[in-house]
């Protein structure tokens, strides 16, 4: 009976939620002394202390994302650059990732003192509903539903619930579009994929591929009448854009051209480099993990452009989101990998490889299961002790 349940996708998202809770729970009494806006990570080199209202805890160091997510979480409409309720934006990107802010603003029902708690709800129910997509998926595809868990095991994804940041929003929008389109409810997906594209632009990893793969699918056909079908990425996309270009009215310039030359290089140096760094002078402590990580997204990599042969017509379309996303993950800069976070920044790549691997139809190794399980279950231990 139980097993039976746990085939329902609803079932799989309750259960990932409550291990979202048991995180949540340990991480506050153990890392965080019981604070939990120590889950916030605001640190004087954005936050002024003295000026920080509602009182958060700030800690004597630049501080981490999410403290730009608390700001905004206290007042979405609230876009200028300068410094509001004691915290500065570092960054016009900041202003572009408007979603997940948004959502935690109306859960705490725009009352300040509560936007600390409202961050850390909305990813544990987040985290519920990437799974439960996670799994509608995993079945679309005649496996187990429990497969699920897997799609949904990015490292990366720890480190957002553990540090109030945006990026399981992203995923569970984006998963939760993708289940929408495999049951052609073309409408709700687009609503999912617009909320991805608000929350973080990795989301357009997967909208331009899928966009590119239809506009094809018409050259090849001949046909260029617009479907349903082109619906997700049009929404997405067209709600990106006018997102630039509401941000560029109210700070000046668009997001999205203010972080290419900090974040980019040529494919491997940034990689490379940053590899040489830790030979010479070794990982911290909290960093020693980036090598099971990596190890294990490469492995996913590889085995799911081994896996895309086999996929169906109507999953071409992540062939090509995993080659646009494997190109820019090694295109990224030394800037990008001196804090591993978790790999947080490969969290799209790793939801399209598991996607492709479950998709493929073929047999799954279990020491794939196994290495994916063991490296979340070291991550959630890492980030349950340490801030």
């Amino acid at each position: 009976m139980t097993s039976r349940r746990l085939e329902s996708p609803a079932s799989i998202g309750i259960v990932a939620g409550a291990v979202a809770i048991v995180f949540v729970v340990l991480r506050l009494l153990i890392a965080a002394d019981g604070d939990v806006s120590r889950f916030i990570v605001a640190g004087t080199g954005s936050t002024d202390p003295t000026r920080v209202q509602p009182t958060i805890h700030v800690f004597d160091s630049y501080g981490y994302d999410g403290q730009f997510y608390w700001r905004l979480a206290n007042n979405p409409a609230e876009l200028d650059l300068a410094p509001y309720r004691g915290v500065q934006l570092d960054s016009p990107m900041r202003v572009s990732r408007i979603a997940y802010p948004t959502v935690a603003w109306g859960l705490s029902l725009g009352r300040a003192p509560f936007a600390k708690w409202a961050l850390v709800l909305t990813n544990v129910l987040g985290f519920a509903v990437l799974a439960t997509a996670a799994a509608t998926l995993a079945r679309r595809h005649g496996r187990s539903t429990l497969v699920g868990f897997a799609i949904a095991s990015s490292s990366g994804l720890v480190m957002a619930l553990a540090r109030d940041l945006s990026e399981v929003i992203m995923v569970a929008a984006l998963l939760s579009g993708a289940a929408l389109m495999s049951r052609g409810q073309l409408q709700l997906a687009a609503a999912c994929w617009v909320a991805a594209c608000l929350t973080h632009e990795q989301a357009l990893l997967i909208v331009i591929p899928y966009f590119a793969y239809r506009v094809v699918q018409m050259l090849r056909s001949r046909s260029f009448a617009i479907t349903s079908a082109d619906l997700p990425w049009i929404a997405g996309g067209a709600a990106f854009g006018l997102w630039q270009i509401v941000c560029r009215a109210a700070i000046g310039s668009f997001p999205m051209m203010e972080s290419g030359n900090a974040t980019l290089d040529l494919p491997f140096r940034g990689l490379i480099r940053q590899v040489m760094h830790w030979v010479e002078h070794g990982l911290d402590r909290q960093q020693m993990l980036v090598i099971p990580q990596l190890a294990l997204l490469i492995v996913l990599v590889v085995v799911a452009f081994r896996s895309v042969a086999n996929l169906q017509q109507d999953d071409q379309w992540l062939r090509w989101a995993l080659i646009g996303a494997t190109v820019l993950s090694v295109s990224l800069s030394k800037a990008v990998w001196v804090g591993p976070a978790e790999l947080r920044q490969f969290v799209v790549l790793s939801t399209i490889a598991w996607l492709i691997i479950v998709a493929a139809r073929r047999q799954i190794p279990i020491a794939l299961f196994v290495a994916t399980g063991a490296v979340w279950l070291a991550t959630a231990a890492l980030r349950t002790a340490a801030l």
